[in-house]
């Protein structure tokens, strides 16, 4: 006689997560935040910021990692999507935790989802 198990399904703790997301009516979080403390959503929200410093530099906050980096382009992997850089002779001059420094004559800058 066979007996039949009943083997439980194991939920590993890296899965990711379902989020839900905000309907466009609703308010976000970092937005009643930044209403109440002043300051600009995108900080709260960790949003990226770029700044660029005329066509041989370029700064970004807020990244996660460094996708590709190639001599003509550097991808880089943000909270919202990823951006793309496209130019010559690129290269990092410094990256931090939050912030790095692109250099190199620039082309283009891209928001990819």
């Amino acid at each position: 006689m066979a007996r039949g198990y009943r083997v439980k399904p194991v939920k590993h703790k890296h899965i990711k997560r379902m989020k839900a997301e905000p309907s466009a009516g609703e308010p976000t979080i970092s937005g009643k935040f930044s209403g109440i403390m002043h300051m600009p959503e995108d900080i709260l929200a960790k949003a990226p910021i770029v700044t660029c410093y005329g066509r041989y530099r370029v700064c970004i906050e807020n990244y996660r990692n460094i996708l590709e980096y190639q001599e003509g382009q550097i991808r880089i992997q943000t909270k919202t999507g990823k951006i793309r850089v496209e130019g010559k002779n690129l290269g990092i001059a410094y990256y931090r935790e939050e912030c790095m420094c692109i250099v190199g004559e620039i082309w283009s800058v891209e928001y990819q989802k």
